[in-house]
């Protein structure tokens, strides 16, 4: 098979799971919805149509885009296809997560303590990283945020909930050490850049609480498809700098 191939194929996967993307996007924002409501989750068909017609608003229609274009960029841009046992997974529970988080700023413990005991197995079945590192990832991006959230706390300003302490240590178990650190950084870049272009619009004040959830969600999935280059041009540029 060729190069022209290969690349007719990947872009034909890509576009296939772009609609399954599409298709999966309005079943994960109903569970983001309802499960910290603790509703349940098996709506009948007619009842979900409903529940989607009185229910379609910018920010559905985008999840619905933001979902599959994420299973189209992880399937296009993930060279060794087992990780995609790693991605796909991964993008679902992110977007049920950052759902959550958007509407209720709370990111459910029914869905990060099933994940970490999913990728648990995964990640002993697929890895090209030591298991040690995963397991510091875990340790590291958990035990980081939980660091910032108590010394904010003895500082009278909280700063974030468990939950994306949480959720960092999954992103940990499922990138390992040096990635969840780079995911980390990033998650704090885009928090800071969106608060103050929201903060110069006049749209919220310094006191407003944004939500941190979707911020990781973003972070974790660029690094888990970009992260290794992200750095590899990093150390580059460093070295560059310092001749």
């Amino acid at each position: 098979m060729n190069g022209w191939t290969t690349e007719y194929f990947t872009i034909a996967a890509a576009l296939m799971m772009f609609i399954v993307g599409c298709s999966l996007g309005p079943w994960l924002h109903m569970i983001g919805i309802r499960l910290p409501l603790k509703q349940s989750l098996a709506l009948p068909v007619g009842s979900y149509c409903q529940y989607c017609k009185t229910q379609i608003s910018p920010f559905y229609i985008g999840g619905q885009l933001a979902t599959g274009s994420s299973f189209a960029a992880a399937t296009y841009w993930t060279a060794d296809l087992r990780e995609l046992w790693i991605a796909y997974p991964l993008i679902a529970i992110l977007v049920i997560l950052s759902v959550s988080d958007l509407k209720y700023r709370l990111l459910p413990n029914k869905i990060i303590f099933p994940a970490i005991a999913l990728y648990v197995p995964l990640r002993l079945w697929i890895h090209d990283l030591p298991y040690w590192e995963y397991a510091a990832g875990f340790l590291v991006g958990g035990g980081i945020l939980f660091a910032v959230s108590y010394i904010s706390l003895c500082m009278g300003k909280p700063a974030m909930g468990g939950g994306d302490i949480k959720l960092m240590a999954l992103l940990g178990l499922v990138l390992g050490l040096k990635l969840v650190v780079l995911a980390l950084a990033f998650s704090a870049l885009l928090g800071c850049i969106f608060g103050l272009i929201l903060v110069g619009l006049g749209i919220i004040n310094k006191k407003t609480f944004i939500p941190f959830g979707p911020f990781i969600a973003i972070a974790g999935f660029v690094v888990l498809l970009f992260g290794n280059q992200i750095l590899v041009w990093y150390w580059g540029l460093f070295s560059f700098i310092s001749i």
